[in-house]
């Protein structure tokens, strides 16, 4: 991008700036202390693509235009299916398939099944319900995990229900239930069945008391409003509220009615929940189980083909500086690498509690984590590379306005400014009427764009340059021909090793002397791999340096050319050693793991039952040889508390030490004085804050639109006819359908609805053509069943996630229409629906008045605004990226030669935080263009802005671990390059970064003239004038020279970010403030 960083560094810049800077490109060694600021890298890109996937998608993406060939370097047409459904055509996800469909079918039973249909009631096909929602496919201990959280909700339900149905009848008036109660049961004798006629009356609203109704709904609303706030603060926990909601209804809407107290009232949901998780549990263990262990090879050996892609895209973009770069394959494969990735610490969290067998433990399987870690880190920074010099060509060699009249603009203004600015100032006198000044259709942010373009012109290289990239890049491609097919069978030998050990766990066993044979196969991979890597890192630069070779003099250094071509004459040099040292760091991964892989396959050759290794210690104290009676023993015992007490004592110091610490630097930063109050007032401010934050509003809509929805079932005019529609039903709905934000609201009601209306007409075909004209049998019903149970089971599991909501309400659908379909033959009730249709209507009408009462509610007395909490949370994202810019700032200014720099650990915690934070956003960022909104924000531009906040955090993260590590020399040619430490800079950047905060907090335009472009800081290279030495053969392979590079491009790319990040801001709210007269150029030096 802009990278006017000159000479030699400028074209390294500029194919990996156009990102910003090299954030994710810049490990320019392949040494393993580079290990933690990739890890860095990962995390930033996590947060950069993850969001341009589905924010709906778990596992599948859209299909790709466009995909890199394996067999040639062509580009072809990918598969018109989309991705979810190719990539989980496997027999391993057919097993899952049937296991997940074997369970909500078998949980149908309790409806035809009919001793359980009697003893379970009107909602025995609730556990089908549950089954969609949480179906076994995953392995058991996450499945556990989830069935607990379920159960959670139901138990804290049931007790706090009970709690309030014994609070409710202890305010009953017993003198006028007694009468009422007496004169229903004398009218009943008189009629032919009395236990009907009383539970007629019952139900009718007659024993119905005012003070009993109200603490109910009380007490049950205080439950709802605190499962609310759970559901709102912890997501994770989403299921614990949603089943105790689902379980706390009929205690408001029944209880009320009743003539005693009945603990058992909610059992007739109970009962299908509870069965259906133990289904679930059953059939994880029973069919096609699966144990962590061996889910997560299988997850290693289907990534390692995504680093083998991660080479074919390599090689392909080495064939042609000018051919077109993958870019859609590209982020597909790195939103693959990270879901993989996620997948396998999810398969490593549980390994360490379950019993497993075959030849490796799950602490060898283990052992594999942090190598796949550092694989995955390292193909994700090559593939980043990649992505750089794609956008270097869009920004710098292809950029252009968009219409014709900017072009003219930009080519005027670069040709002469001073015309330009008048040509401006015209356009603003033509627009005036009347004596009226109307502003001009001025295009946002003309300034900076001329400055920014004339930044561009200075980068953009001549012919000559391209034809000498071209050069350099041939020669890595020709050096790295066998480098990368050793890579490629180091992959698929590692793949072969883990799908061995994996798929021979009970029979298919090798024996010993086909396991030595295998070994030494996979010992002559590595030693080949190992040699093409050492014959590459010799050989590559020297071959790439033969093009430019005229460039250098006779001592290796670079001739000094004249101003004008100074800086752009190594641009395909400076690529190619990127490339150079980023496929070594693979490489290099490549070969610790393939070392480790065959030390297991050498090591481990007998099948055994392994216990769990996080008790293996306790079994080994326990059967110790070692004697319980040892005369030293108590010494060594008091010997040791001691040292530990002393250590531990060193240890509480230490913490209180670095906590002043941290307490005086996080003071530090902001001093701000606030308004003295009493311990009362501050409490009470508290309080009113944390009933008004999203949460609290969020929870109050839930417990408005639950009494506003339960009221009718506990009047007497309108209880019965709640009761008989089964009123619940529209409660739970309106429960489950307010959303903490309006654009989350319109999808979720738009979402259920195409659910509900796919679900019931799946539903009546599954009727009429089990049931026929007559009451149905369990057969037929259950036999036409099974297919829509597969195909909605296989969107549920398979789809991405933006389908989860339409296909939990389909199947809930279909499962009322014949559930209850059938109850209207099969179970004596006092509610009759016409079976088929009529179910299906008074599903549909209880669903649309759910809906109903939903949207007034949240739409009233103001929607919840997904684009201003967006807007505000990322002004918080900004505000603490200043504040970790300072920090950044101040440890390099008050560092000492050879110090350490701030503990690393410290640093990736806080990016991490950074990161999570604002990947948290996404989300709720992409339901923001489903909203109506006055704010001048929209979802686009929203994620551009979040986008530019995660770029300028990965300089940073950059700049903070590598900064440590800069000698004196290239500290002062980073300061005389880009002016990085000058006061003038850091204020400016501050300045900037305020002024950008504030107008996403409020939405204000921004002033016209800014300290921007930050990229028109940058100098040429300095030469020994300067006090450095000019480029040299030798340079170019020094560690001190890569990590200057490495900072050089993350400053290039802070401020080419900074600059983006204005843009795209004033491109969303505006500009005001205009001055003219000012020049719009920034000189270059």
């Amino acid at each position: 991008m802009a990278d006017a960083v000159a000479a030699e560094t400028p074209p390294m810049a500029r194919d990996k700036a156009q990102d910003g800077s090299g954030a994710h490109a810049n490990n320019t060694t392949s040494n393993e202390h580079h290990h933690s600021l990739d890890e860095t890298v990962l995390t930033s890109h996590v947060t950069s693509y993850e969001k341009h996937g589905e924010s709906n998608g778990r596992r599948g993406t859209g299909a790709s235009s466009t995909r890199v060939s394996s067999d040639d370097d062509t580009l072809t047409k990918s598969s018109k299916l989309p991705d979810w459904i190719t990539e989980h055509l496997t027999w391993r996800d057919l097993k899952i398939l049937i296991r997940c469909s074997l369970a909500a079918w078998a949980s149908f039973l309790f409806v035809v099944i009919h001793p359980v249909l009697k003893n379970y009631g009107q909602a025995a096909f609730m556990g089908m319900l549950c089954l969609f929602i949480n179906p076994p496919s995953v392995v058991l201990p996450f499945y556990i995990l989830a069935a607990t959280t379920i159960l959670l909700g139901i138990c804290l339900a049931w007790g706090w229900g009970s709690l309030a149905f014994v609070a409710a009848l202890s305010q009953r008036d017993d003198a006028l239930y007694n009468a009422t109660y007496g004169a229903i049961r004398q009218a009943a004798v008189q009629t032919p069945n009395p236990t009907f006629y009383v539970q007629r009356q019952i139900f009718n609203g007659e024993l119905l008391q005012t003070g009993p109704t109200v603490i109910m709904f009380t007490m049950c609303a205080i439950f709802i409003y605190f499962m609310a706030r759970l559901q709102a603060s912890f997501p994770k926990l989403t299921l614990v509220s949603i089943f105790g909601m689902i379980v706390i209804d009929p205690y408001l809407t029944t209880a009320p009615l009743l003539n005693n107290f009945n603990g058992t009232l909610p059992l007739t949901f109970i009962k299908p929940l509870a069965s259906a998780v133990a289904i679930g549990i059953v059939l994880s263990l029973l069919v096609f189980p699966e144990s962590c262990s061996y889910a997560t090879m299988i997850i290693l050996s289907r990534s390692l083909k995504r680093i083998r892609r991660v080479f074919e895209i390599t090689k392909y973009s080495l064939g042609d500086m000018d051919r077109e770069i993958p870019v859609d394959e590209i982020k597909k494969l790195k939103l693959q690498i990270v879901d993989e990735h996620n997948q396998m610490n999810q398969g490593f969290l549980f390994m360490a509690l379950e019993f497993s067998v075959g030849r490796w433990s799950g602490q060898d399987v283990g052992s594999l984590k942090a190598l796949f870690q550092d694989l995955f880190i390292r193909g994700t920074v090559l593939l980043n590379f990649h992505l750089f010099r794609h956008e270097y060509r869009q920004k710098v060699l292809q950029k252009a306005p968009k219409d014709q009249h900017a072009l003219d603009m930009d080519n005027q203004s670069l040709e002469n400014p001073e015309k330009a600015e008048e040509s401006e100032i015209e356009s603003v006198r033509r627009h005036s009427k009347h004596g009226k000044h109307h502003h001009p259709p001025r295009r946002v942010g003309f300034s900076q764009t001329l400055a920014t373009m004339t930044v561009y012109e200075f980068l953009r290289p001549d012919p000559e340059v391209a034809k000498l990239g071209q050069s350099a890049l041939k020669a890595v491609e020709d050096a790295s021909c066998n480098f990368i097919a050793a890579c490629n069978a180091a992959i698929e030998t590692s793949s072969e090793i883990i799908h061995s050990v994996n798929t021979s766990r009970w029979w298919g066993r090798p024996k010993k002397a086909e396991i030595d044979a295998l070994v030494e196969k996979h010992m002559e991979v590595l030693d080949r791999l190992k040699y093409e890597r050492e014959h590459f890192a010799l050989h590559a630069v020297d071959k790439m340096i033969d093009p430019v070779s005229h460039l250098f003099d006779e001592d290796g250094k670079l001739i000094d050319f004249s101003d004008e071509k100074k800086g752009v004459k190594l641009p395909g040099l400076m690529i190619g050693i990127n490339y150079r040292h980023r496929i070594l760091a693979v490489a290099q991964s490549l070969i610790v793991l393939l070392e480790h892989l065959v030390d297991l396959e050498m090591k481990k050759t007998e099948t055994k039952l392994w216990l769990p290794f996080a008790l293996r210690g306790l079994f080994s104290l326990a059967f110790s040889p070692e004697p319980v009676n040892d005369e030293n023993a108590l010494e060594r015992i008091e010997t040791r508390r001691e040292r530990e007490e002393q250590n531990s004592r060193k240890q509480r110091h230490e913490k209180r030490k670095q906590k002043k610490e941290q307490t005086r630097a996080a003071m530090r930063p902001e001093v701000s004085v606030s308004r003295q109050r009493n311990q009362f007032a501050r409490a009470l401010t508290g309080l009113f804050h944390w009933l008004t934050n999203g949460e609290g509003v969020f929870a109050a809509r839930v417990v408005i639109v639950t009494i506003a929805m339960a009221i009718p079932t506990a009047v007497k005019p309108s209880a019965v006819f709640c009761y008989d529609n089964r009123a619940v039903w529209a409660l739970i709905m309106a429960q489950l359908t307010i959303s903490q934000y309006m654009g989350e609201f319109i999808f979720s009601i738009t979402m259920r609805t195409f659910g509900t209306v796919i679900g019931g007409v799946m539903g009546l075909i599954v009727w009429y053509v089990g049931a026929g004209s007559g009451p149905g049998n369990p057969y037929g019903i259950m036999a036409i069943l099974a297919p829509f149970v597969i195909f909605i089971v296989a969107i549920r599991i398979f789809a991405p996630m933006v389908w989860l909501m339409p296909t939990i309400m389909g199947g809930a659908t279909m499962m009322l229409v014949v559930g209850y379909s059938w109850e209207v033959n099969y179970l004596p009730s006092l509610i009759y629906a016409e079976p088929g249709y009529g179910v299906f209507y008074r599903r549909l009408l209880l669903v649309i008045i759910g809906f109903a009462a939903a949207i007034i509610v949240q739409v009233f007395p103001r929607p919840p605004s997904a684009t201003r909490s967006a807007s505000k949370s990322l002004a918080t994202s900004l505000s603490d990226i200043t504040s970790f810019y300072s920090e950044v700032m101040s440890h390099f200014l008050t560092q000492e030669e050879g110090a350490p720099g701030e503990p690393l650990e410290k640093v990736q915690e806080r990016i991490s935080k950074l990161y999570t934070d604002m990947q948290e956003l996404v989300p709720r960022i992409m339901m923001v263009k489903l909203e109506p909104s006055s704010s001048p924000f929209t979802s686009e531009n929203l994620l551009k802005v979040e986008d530019h906040l995660g770029k300028i955090l990965e300089s940073l993260a950059l700049i903070a671990f590598v900064s440590p590590r800069l000698t004196p020399m290239y500290q002062k040619r980073l300061e005389v390059q880009t002016e990085f430490t000058k006061t003038n800079t850091i204020a400016s950047i501050m300045a900037v970064l305020g002024v950008l905060e504030g107008s996403l907090r409020t939405g204000h335009p921004l002033a016209e003239v800014l300290p921007v472009p930050l990229l028109g800081r940058l100098r040429k290279v300095p030469g020994p004038s300067d006090g450095v030495d000019s480029l040299s053969k030798d340079m170019l392979n020094n560690e001190e020279w890569s990590v200057f590079v490495v900072t050089l491009m993350a400053v290039t790319g802070l401020y080419s970010r900074i600059d983006d990040l204005v843009m795209t801001i004033k491109d969303a709210v505006g500009e005001k403030y205009y001055i003219e007269g000012l020049p719009h150029h920034h000189g270059h030096h």
